[in-house]
């Protein structure tokens, strides 16, 4: 009993003594964050105590991913967020962790989100840009030449655009925070507008390697570039469906659309005189080439919704320019805008119930939405200069666009009401891209 009790008494004791932590370690301060949330490469405050003087061997971490360190004190840290992704455009809430030594000096949250991608014009060139959603950070993803066509990887770590090598347009890639550029495709001919799969891991873009514009898929780092329409006529603009099972496109096409097969060949062999633009659709090996769209009329520019039920296209039907709907099988072709005046550009809103487009209805170009039956029509832009290339928010609370407002084309943020109007970059820019964006080019580039 006695040596119980001394044993009870020495452990008492060793929870009173000062810094003793045997059984009740410290809780690890918690650091603060400014601002609490940003782009990739962004500059973040960590505010705290006992980081140290200097940095030395210490090191602070978002979601596991060491971070350049600008500038370290003992109470605070300047760093730049590192390449984390935002799958879908969703945010990203990453822990973050300061380590003094081998110690955890404090931890935190930041919470990573997708920023805003455009094309900035520098005298004869022309970079891709990535702004803040308030415009407080703006980085260049690429530097010398011309680049254009920013697309989103679906993780949101990578960047695809075109850049004009040698005269003519190759594709390449660069990483989220401007490092790690990569050339695609190297030919002597155009090589444009790719398209991300689903996964990430595939490019379908249009090229003209073979003579005429046709459809290839590649590897995501350039590898096995493969002819999926293997057509004689015009086949361009691809998109895979949301699974990745189906390729959207569109193409001078047979207006009858009969197609004869040899056994065990998808492949049409023979095909009828007389062509029309066509919105079509094949499977990702590039098999069974379906016309979708089947009118005389010029059926172009598709856009999968964002569940892949639904295809909006514009078409000149009316003589003009509007915007249709049709269900994935091409069944339900429906006008949605209905108007004399050109309309065009359309982007569906990330949940699939709206859809905002460019109308010339006013005299100039302004930007509308409407619900996705094409009721509700409204105006969101009302300014006498030129308003275009509506892109959403992840959100789908505000939408990104270009505008000639201030005397050259800059990019703006407006709710998604048209209200609170702000403009995102200072410089000579354009072709927004925030979600996904399929760019109609209805003005010369940058």
């Amino acid at each position: 009993m006695t040596r119980r009790m001394s044993l009870l008494c020495v452990v008492l004791l060793l929870l009173v003594l000062p810094g003793c932590d045997l059984f009740f370690p410290p809780a690890t301060p918690t650091v603060t964050l400014v601002p609490a949330s940003g782009v990739v490469n962004a500059r973040v405050t960590v505010v705290g105590t006992g980081f140290g003087t200097s940095q030395g061997g210490s090191e602070v971490s978002f979601g596991g991913i060491e971070a350049a360190v600008v500038s370290w004190s003992d109470t605070s840290i300047v760093a730049r967020v590192p390449l984390l992704p935002t799958p879908g455009g969703e945010s990203n809430v990453a822990s973050v962790a300061v380590t003094v030594g081998s110690q955890l000096a404090g931890t935190g949250t930041f919470t990573v989100v997708r920023g805003v991608l455009y094309v900035a014009a520098r005298g004869m060139t022309s970079v891709i840009c990535l702004a803040s959603p308030d415009g407080s950070e703006v980085f260049d993803l690429t530097s010398g030449g011309v680049a254009v066509w920013p697309q989103w990887s679906p993780d949101g770590t990578q960047v695809a655009f075109m850049r004009n090598i040698e005269g003519n347009s190759e594709i390449c890639v660069v990483n989220a925070d401007g490092t790690g550029e990569l050339r695609l495709t190297n030919t002597f001919a155009l090589d444009q507008y790719p398209a991300w799969s689903p996964d990430g891991t595939e490019i379908v873009f249009e090229t003209t390697r073979d003579g005429n514009s046709e459809v290839y898929v590649m590897d995501a780092d350039g590898a096995r570039p493969i002819n999926l329409t293997r057509h004689p006529d015009f086949d361009g603009w691809p998109s895979f469906s949301r699974d990745g099972t189906k390729i959207l496109f569109y193409s001078f096409w047979p207006l009858g659309d009969i197609h004869v097969h040899a056994q065990g060949d998808p492949s049409p062999s023979i095909m009828l005189d007389g062509e029309s633009m066509e919105v079509m659709v094949m499977d990702a090996e590039g098999t069974y080439p379906t016309n979708l769209s089947h009118h005389a009329a010029t059926d172009w520019f598709p856009l999968w919704s964002p569940d892949g039920s639904t295809i909006a296209f514009q078409s000149n039907r009316d003589g003009v320019g509007e915007i249709l709907a049709m269900n994935a099988d091409g069944t339900g072709q429906t006008n949605l805008t209905q108007n004399p005046a050109l309309d065009g550009a359309a982007a569906w809103s990330p949940d699939g119930t709206r859809i905002a487009f460019v109308s010339f209805r006013d005299g100039n170009y302004e930007i509308y939405v409407m619900n996705a039956d094409g009721t509700g029509q409204t105006r969101l832009t009302n300014d006498p200069a030129w308003d275009a290339g509506p892109s959403w928010s992840p959100d789908g609370t505000k939408i990104a666009f270009e505008s000639a407002r201030d005397g050259d084309y800059r990019v703006y943020v407006m709710d998604a009401d048209g209200t609170d109007v702000r403009r995102l970059a200072n410089e000579v820019s354009g072709f927004p891209v925030w979600t996904e964006s399929r760019w109609i080019p209805v003005r010369p580039e940058l």
